[in-house]
C-alpha cells in the first residue's frame, strides 16, 4: 500500500460517518452483497472500509483471514491505479495473489471464477479506485456481479467526478442475482461539527477554537484525509497557539493523493474549462463568471459551458449565487502548482487588470497579481494605494506585508524607500515582529548620511517605534533627539520629536529641559498651524497633556481622549480615568485596547476589586504580547498582587523584571515598583534615594506618593522629614488627590499618629482606593496596638484575609504576635518555585480540556477566584498566553 494512503489509516476514531457506517454494516449483514462506496479523493472511502473490516477483527490489507459470525472470512483487496497504459486485470490479479486457482480464472471466458470464489467460503472482495479501472477489470466485475457466489460480498470504491465510466460502475448493481443486497454509500465532505471532532481527536485535545475549525474547513473543504495532513503539519510546527497553527496550515502542501486527483481531473477537462479553473486558482477568491472569463479569455456560451465542466468535475463550486471558486484551499494550491511558469505570469497580469475594473478597486490584490506577473512599476502604484486602504481598515498586518516587500526593492530611489519605511514604522502592530521593521528601517537609514528632512522623518519614525512600541526607551530617545537637527525644513515633524522628548516620565533630563522642549514644539506648531497634518497636531497635543499630567495639572487633558486616562489614574482621578476608557473603547486599535486593559487592572487592584483579578491579569498579559511598555504595567500590578497574597518569590521576580526594564521609564511605574520592593525589604535605602532624586529632578511629586511613603519608612528620621517637606512643597497647586492622601500617610508615619492614619484612610476611601485604605487602617491599628488596643489591627487581619491578601494579613498577625496577641492563621502552603504545584497542575489540566473556571471550581470544590489564581500562576510558570496552549505541556 502506498505510504501516503497508509498514513491516513492510522486507527483513530471514525468521525462524522455514523449514518454511512450504519448503512454499510447493514448491507454486509447478508450474503451475497454488493456495496459501492463513492466520494471524492480524501473523503474517507478506504477509512470506511477499514472500519467495516475492524468489525470482523482486522483491516483487509493485512492479508489474513478474519472472523465473521464465528467463521473465518477471507479479505481479498486490489487497487486500480492511474496509469496511462494499465496492465489488464491488474487489480484483480493483486487481489487474487497467493490464492490457488483464482489467478488462472482471469483468463477469458472467466467461467471458473464464480465457482473458485465459492470454494473459498465466506469472502469479501474489495476493489478500490474503480474509476481508474481498465476495460477488462470492469468486464470481469460485471461478469462476477451477475453470478455472485452465495458467500461473497463485493465492495468497490470510486470517485464519480473523476470517472468517465460512472454509469458502467453503478450498472454493476443492475446485473446482480435477484435477492442480492445492493447498496451505494455516498460520502460527502465533513461539516463544521465533524471537522472540530476530528481535529480534537487527532490533536488529542478536548476543545478547539472556532476560528481554527473554520480555517480547517476552508483549507481542506471537509475532506478528512486533507484535515489530518494539515493537522500533522500543525503538530510538526511544535506549537498549538492559534496563529502558529494557522501559519503551519498555510504552508502545508496539498497531499500527494489530492494533487494526483486534481491533475487527472484537469487532464479530462476541455481546454477552455481548464483555463477557467486555472484562472480561479490564480485569482484565489470567489469571483463572478465575468471576471473568470476575462482572465481565461472566454465569454458567453463558451464560458458557461466551461464553468459547468469545472462544477461537474468537482473542481469548482458556487460559493454564493454567481460567485465561483475552487472547492477548497488545498485544491486551489494543487491546481496552481500545475500551471506552467509562463502561463502563470500571464494569468496574474490578466487577474490584475480584471480586478482593476472592479469598483472600488481591491488594490492589495491587484498589487499582488501585478507583482507575481512581473510588472513591478504597476505593483508599486497599487501596493502603496493598498497600504492606505489597509490602514484605514485597521489591517496593519496586510499593510506591513506590502510595505516590507516594497522597501526591500533596492532599485527604488532612496527617498522613496525612506518614505515607505516611515509608513512601515507607524504601521507595525503589536502582534508583528517589530524587530524586523527596526532592522529594515535602520538599514535604509544607514544607506544615506546626508542630513535631509526625509532622513530626519525616517529617524523620527524609527525612534518612535523603539520608544513607544518596542520598549527600548533609551535607544528610541537617541534616535528622536538626533532627528531634530535634520528636520529644520519640516517643523511639524520637529515639533513631534520635541514633544516626545518633553514627556517627563521618560529619560534622565530635568524638568527644565522637558519644559523647554515642549515650548519649542508648541512654538513650531503655532508658526505653521495652517500646514500641519492632523496626526502631527494630535501627537503634540497628547504629549503636552502627558507633560501636564506628570506635573499634576489636569485642566483640559480629557480633550486628547483616552491617552489621558493612564495619567489621570496615576494622580488618583480614577473616576475620570474610567470614564475616558469607557468612552473611547469602541474605536480602539489593539495597542490602545491592551494599554486600556493595563490601566483597568491597575485601577481594579487599587480598588481591591480582586474577584477574577488573576484571570484578568492573565488575559491582559496575553493581549499585551509584543507590547513591552504595557506588559511592564501589568507585571507591576501582578507583582504587587502576588506580594499581597503572600507569594513573595513570584512577586519579587515580577517586580525585579519591571525594575530592570524601566531604567529610562516609564518612571511612574519604576517609582511604584521600588516602593513595593522597599515594603518587603527587598531593596535598600540606596535604591530609594536614587529614585527620589529622579523624582526631584523631574518635579514628579504628583505621582510619587507611594515611593515617598515607602522611602520615609526606611530612611533615617532627618532625611525622611526633609523628604516629606519637599513632598508637601512639591504638591502645592497640584491636582493630585492620591499624592495628597499619601502625604497624610507620610505625616502619620512620622508622627506615629493614629488620628492621621485614620484621616488618610478616609481620603483613600473617597478616592475609591480601598487597598490603600486598608494600608492606612493597618497603620492606625499598629498605633493603637502600641497603646494596648489590638482590636482594630485584628479587624484588618480579617479584612485582608477576606480580600485574599494573605501576605498582608500575615504581616499584621506577626505584629500582633510580637505584642502578645494571638490570631489564628490559615495553614500555609509549601512553595514550588517555577514548578507547578499539584493543585496548579490539576487546574491546568482541566483548563486544557476546555472546562470553564466555574466548571473547574465545581469539579474541585474550590471558589472561582481560587481557580483563577491557580490558573494564572500555572500559565505564567509555563510561559503560555492561552488556555489552549496548556494542553501539550500538562497532558498526562
Amino acid at each position: 500500500m502506498p505510504v501516503e494512503r497508509a498514513r491516513r489509516l492510522v486507527p483513530t476514531k471514525l468521525v462524522g460517518r455514523e449514518q454511512e457506517l450504519r448503512t454499510a454494516r447493514a448491507a454486509l449483514r447478508t450474503t451475497p452483497a454488493l456495496l459501492l462506496v463513492s466520494g471524492e479523493a480524501g473523503v474517507g472511502k478506504t477509512r470506511l472500509i477499514a472500519e467495516l473490516a475492524r468489525d470482523h477483527g482486522g483491516p483487509p490489507w493485512l492479508g489474513a483471514a478474519v472472523m465473521r459470525d464465528g467463521q473465518s472470512v477471507r479479505w481479498l483487496t486490489g487497487r486500480c491505479r492511474p496509469l496511462h497504459h494499465p496492465t489488464p486485470l491488474a487489480p484483480l490479479a493483486e487481489a487474487f495473489h497467493g490464492v490457488a486457482g483464482l489467478t488462472d480464472c482471469l483468463s477469458s471466458p472467466w467461467n471458473c471464477l464464480p465457482e473458485s470464489l465459492a470454494e473459498l467460503g465466506p469472502t469479501v472482495l474489495v476493489i478500490e479506485d474503480l474509476h481508474w479501472a481498465d476495460r477488462g477489470t470492469l468486464q470481469v466485475l460485471h461478469f462476477l456481479a451477475a453470478r455472485l457466489p452465495p458467500q461473497l460480498q463485493l465492495i468497490a470504491t470510486y470517485r464519480p467526478e473523476e470517472s468517465q465510466q460512472s454509469r458502467e460502475i453503478t450498472a454493476l448493481a443492475a446485473g446482480v442475482p435477484a435477492g442480492t443486497r445492493t447498496v451505494e454509500v455516498r460520502l460527502h465532505p465533513l461539516g463544521a461539527a465533524a471537522v472540530h471532532e476530528l481535529a480534537t481527536e487527532v490533536l488529542g485535545v478536548d476543545l478547539l477554537p472556532s476560528a481554527l475549525t473554520g480555517e480547517l474547513l476552508d483549507r481542506a473543504g471537509g475532506l478528512p484525509f486533507a484535515i489530518e495532513e494539515l493537522l500533522r503539519a500543525v503538530q510538526d510546527s511544535g506549537s498549538l497557539e492559534i496563529n502558529a497553527m494557522t501559519r503551519a496550515m498555510a504552508a502545508a502542501p496539498a497531499p500527494l493523493a489530492l494533487r494526483a486527483s486534481v491533475m487527472l481531473r484537469l487532464e479530462h477537462l476541455p481546454e477552455v474549462s481548464r483555463r477557467v479553473v486555472c484562472a480561479s486558482a490564480v485569482l484565489n477568491s470567489p469571483a463572478p463568471d465575468s471576471v473568470l472569463g476575462a482572465i481565461a479569455e472566454t465569454s458567453g456560451a463558451q464560458l458557461a459551458e466551461a464553468i459547468d465542466g469545472g462544477l461537474a468535475r468537482g473542481l469548482l463550486r458556487q460559493k454564493r449565487p454567481g460567485l465561483y471558486d475552487l472547492r477548497h484551499a488545498l485544491a486551489r494550491r494543487a491546481v496552481y502548482e500545475t500551471i506552467p511558469p509562463d502561463e502563470l505570469r500571464r494569468l496574474h497580469r490578466r487577474s490584475a487588470m480584471a480586478l482593476a475594473a472592479v469598483e472600488p478597486p481591491p488594490h492589495a490584490r491587484i498589487a499582488d497579481h501585478f507583482r507575481s506577473g512581473g510588472l513591478i512599476a504597476d505593483w508599486m502604484i497599487h501596493a502603496e494605494a493598498a497600504v492606505d486602504q489597509l490602514l484605514v481598515a485597521q489591517d496593519n498586518a496586510g499593510a506591513v506585508e506590502q510595505l516590507t516587500a516594497m522597501v526591500q526593492i533596492e532599485a527604488l530611489p532612496w527617498a522613496d524607500r525612506a518614505r515607505l519605511a516611515v509608513k512601515l514604522g507607524s504601521a507595525v502592530s503589536p502582534e508583528q515582529r517589530w524587530q524586523d521593521a527596526v532592522i529594515l528601517m535602520s538599514t535604509i537609514l544607514a544607506e544615506s548620511t546626508a542630513p535631509t528632512s526625509q532622513r530626519g522623518r525616517l529617524r523620527l519614525a524609527l525612534g518612535l517605534l523603539l520608544h513607544h512600541r518596542a520598549g527600548e526607551v533609551l535607544a528610541g530617545r537617541r534616535e528622536v533627539a538626533a532627528a531634530i537637527s535634520e528636520l529644520d525644513l519640516d517643523p511639524a515633524s520637529a515639533a513631534w520629536a520635541l514633544s516626545t522628548l518633553a514627556v517627563p516620565v521618560f529619560g534622565a533630563e530635568g524638568i527644565a529641559e522637558h519644559r523647554s522642549r515642549l515650548d519649542d514644539a508648541v512654538r513650531l506648531l503655532n508658526d505653521r498651524q495652517r500646514y500641519q497634518e492632523e496626526g502631527t497636531k494630535h501627537a503634540v497635543r497628547v504629549n503636552r497633556a502627558r507633560f501636564q499630567l506628570a506635573l499634576g495639572v489636569t485642566d483640559g487633558v480629557e480633550e486628547v481622549g483616552a491617552e489621558a486616562a493612564d495619567g489621570l489614574a496615576w494622580l488618583g482621578h480614577d473616576g475620570r480615568s474610567t470614564a475616558l476608557l469607557e468612552r473611547a473603547a469602541a474605536g480602539w486599535d489593539r495597542f490602545s485596547a491592551a494599554a486600556g486593559a493595563g490601566t483597568r487592572v491597575r485601577l481594579a487592584f487599587g480598588a481591591a476589586e480582586w474577584g477574577g483579578l488573576a484571570e484578568r491579569l492573565s488575559r491582559a498579559r496575553a493581549d499585551a504580547a509584543g507590547m513591552p511598555l504595557v506588559r511592564m504595567e501589568i507585571d507591576l500590578v501582578d507583582g504587587r498582587y502576588q506580594l499581597a497574597r503572600g507569594d513573595v518569590a513570584e512577586g519579587k521576580q515580577l517586580l525585579e523584571s519591571v525594575l530592570r526594564a524601566t531604567v529610562s521609564g516609564p518612571l511612574t511605574i519604576r517609582a511604584v515598583t521600588v516602593a513595593a520592593l522597599v515594603r518587603q525589604g527587598l531593596v535598600g535605602p540606596c535604591a530609594v534615594e536614587e529614585c527620589a532624586a529622579m523624582v526631584r529632578r523631574k518635579e514628579g511629586w504628583a505621582w510619587a506618593g507611594e515611593l515617598v511613603i515607602a522611602a520615609c519608612s526606611v530612611l533615617d528620621r532627618p532625611t525622611a522629614e526633609g523628604l516629606a517637606a519637599e513632598f508637601a512643597d512639591g504638591l502645592a497647586g497640584r491636582d493630585a488627590p492620591a499624592a495628597r492622601a499619601a502625604l497624610t500617610m507620610v505625616r502619620a508615619g512620622l508622627e506615629g499618629s493614629a488620628e492621621l492614619f485614620g484621616q488618610a484612610a478616609a481620603e483613600y476611601e473617597v478616592l475609591g482606593r480601598k487597598y490603600d485604605q486598608y494600608g492606612a487602617l493597618e497603620g492606625r491599628g499598629r498605633c493603637l496596638l502600641a497603646a494596648g488596643e489590638p482590636d482594630e489591627l485584628v479587624a484588618i487581619v480579617a479584612a485582608y484575609e477576606a480580600l485574599g491578601a494573605r501576605g498582608d494579613a500575615r504581616r499584621c498577625r506577626d505584629a500582633l504576635r510580637d505584642a502578645g496577641v494571638m490570631v489564628s492563621a490559615r495553614r500555609g502552603r509549601r512553595g514550588y518555585g517555577n514548578a507547578l504545584s499539584p493543585r496548579e497542575l490539576e487546574v491546568a489540566r482541566l483548563a486544557a480540556k476546555g472546562l470553564s473556571n466555574s466548571n473547574i471550581a465545581t469539579a474541585l470544590s474550590l471558589s472561582v477566584s481560587t481557580v483563577e489564581d491557580h490558573l494564572s500562576r500555572a500559565m505564567r510558570k509555563l510561559d503560555v498566553r492561552s488556555r489552549h496552549a496548556l494542553a501539550p505541556l500538562v497532558t498526562q
